[in-house]
């Protein structure tokens, strides 16, 4: 049950502005309406919109002038929502990181990621923390959350309540089923309007946008670290003393241009990322270091139909406590689906899931 308490305090994380009303607009209004504390934490200014300013401002050429500009629009409109929701403006905070960057930041073990989170979950004490799942097909909400479980474990604050939501769907399904927050008629108009504060985005999807003002807002437990996530995309998981072996599930026409993605931990702190590129057809499959962009040892991939076996070798992996895993082929905007989190129990095998150099110590 979604319930909220006067000795409670919400912190909400949204990637983008638009975010806190699409995934949460009727949660924070409950939550402003309680008059309990509530900060809402915009990881950035939305700032890479380029197909929504050209509609909007009728301009091809969009340089860091224009995306500074249109950065502050997206802020503006923000505060606007959150204020039409019972909150105000401050409540919200923008933490300035690079819109469509988080992949790249977690990627290259970019300490700030960490440790600005780190500070803002300390210094404002949260009781209950909501945070994009690292299920959402946007690169940014899915990196956000494995970046966010990583913050999470090392800071050890067991009393969090630490819920997750989902915007933008994937196309590989999401087998478990949501708690659901039901919303009153008032409710759903006042989210509504929220989403209607960010005019910028409404522009060119109006009718998609305001399908999320709706009578019920979804949202899952958090997953902790070493809990294998729910995602079909991994069919099987198996960690070893020799290294890992996945089985995959992609289509034939995604072999081109195929990465496999690992960011996992040992030890307890030391932080790895890893890029393995897959070949198009069945061999050996390059791993780089993502931090230092060394070469390291092969893994061997197989296709088979419509999955990809990989076996990864991952020197000491009984060492290993906490790793994710994504399968990055080229789209357009959105991915397939977002990351796994694979189990890390030694010698425990996932079946048909309900879904090394340069180390970086993450704090």
């Amino acid at each position: 049950m979604l319930a909220f308490s006067q000795l409670d305090r919400v912190l909400f994380v949204a990637p983008h502005p638009d975010d806190e009303s699409l995934g949460g607009g009727g949660l924070l209004q409950r939550t402003f309406a309680a008059q309990i504390p509530v900060r809402v934490l915009f990881a950035t200014n939305g700032d890479n919109n380029p197909w929504a300013q050209r509609f909007w401002e009728r301009r091809w050429k969009i340089g860091s002038k224009e995306r500074v500009r249109w950065g502050q629009r997206r802020r503006r409109e923000a505060l606007a929502a959150v204020i039409s929701l019972g909150g105000s403006a401050e409540c919200a905070r923008f933490l300035n990181f690079q819109d469509q960057s988080v992949t790249s930041l977690l990627m290259q073990g970019n300490s700030e990621l960490f440790e600005v989170f780190a500070d803002e979950i300390r210094v404002f004490d949260p009781t209950i923390l909501v945070i994009p799942t690292i299920l959402d097909a946007h690169p940014d909400h899915s990196a956000l959350g494995v970046a966010l479980s990583f913050v999470l474990d090392l800071i050890e604050n067991s009393g969090i309540q630490v819920w997750e939501y989902l915007v933008h769907r994937p196309q590989i399904g999401v087998p478990r089923r949501p708690m659901m927050l039901r919303l009153s008629p008032l409710e759903i108009e006042r989210k509504r309007n929220a989403i209607l504060c960010h005019e910028t985005q409404v522009a060119l999807s109006r009718k998609r946008f305001l399908q999320y003002a709706k009578a019920e807002e979804g949202f899952y437990a958090h997953a902790a670290i070493g809990v294998a996530s729910d995602a079909r995309l991994i069919l099987k998981a198996h960690l070893e003393e020799n290294g890992l072996n996945l089985l995959i599930s992609a289509r034939r026409r995604e072999r081109l241009g195929t990465e496999v993605f690992l960011a996992f931990r040992s030890n307890g702190i030391l932080m790895h990322r890893w890029r393995v590129r897959v070949p198009i057809f069945s061999g050996l499959a390059q791993i780089r270091d993502a931090i230092s962009g060394k070469r390291l040892d092969d893994a061997v991939a197989t296709w088979n139909g419509s999955s990809l076996n990989l076996k990864v070798p991952i020197s000491r992996a009984p060492s290993v406590d906490a790793l994710f895993t994504k399968l990055s082929s080229w789209t357009l905007f959105f991915d397939r689906s977002g990351w796994c989190q694979v189990s890390v129990a030694s010698g425990r095998s996932l079946v048909k899931a309900p879904s090394v150099p340069n180390l970086l110590t993450l704090m």
